[in-house]
C-alpha cells in the first residue's frame, strides 16, 4: 500500500517471491514522503498483520490483524510478547532504537 500525494491509498498484490520488488517499490525515493505498508504472514505460526512505515521511514506500526495470537490465559488480549520476539530482531539490524507496544481494544 502506498499513500500518495493525493492522500489516496493504492493497494497492490504480489506473490511472496516478489518481496525484493515490493520493498524496492515501497522504499523508492519518490515514495519516501508517503506512508507505505505491506501485509506479512508467518505461515508456521499461522498469524500475521500489517507493517506500516510512516513518511521518512523513522517510525512504523504493526497491527496483528490476521489470526491474531492471543494470550492463552487471557484470550481477550493480544500476545504482544510473541509478536515482539518475532519482529524486533529484524528491525534491530535496521537500526531500531526503541519500541512502544500497546493493546488497542476494538
Amino acid at each position: 500500500m502506498i499513500n500518495d500525494a493525493d492522500d489516496m491509498y493504492e493497494w497492490y498484490s504480489s506473490a511472496r517471491d516478489s518481496i525484493a520488488e515490493v520493498l524496492s517499490r515501497l522504499d523508492a525515493p519518490g515514495n519516501r514522503p508517503y506512508t507505505v505498508a505491506f501485509n506479512v504472514y508467518h505461515p508456521d505460526a499461522e498469524t500475521g498483520g500489517m507493517l506500516m512505515f510512516m513518511p521518512g521511514r523513522r517510525e512504523l506500526s504493526f497491527v496483528p490483524s490476521h489470526d491474531r495470537r492471543r494470550i492463552p490465559a487471557a484470550p481477550e488480549f493480544t500476545d504482544l510478547a510473541w509478536y515482539l520476539h518475532a519482529l524486533v530482531p529484524a528491525f534491530v539490524t535496521m537500526g531500531l532504537e526503541g519500541y512502544e507496544a500497546r493493546e488497542i481494544r476494538y
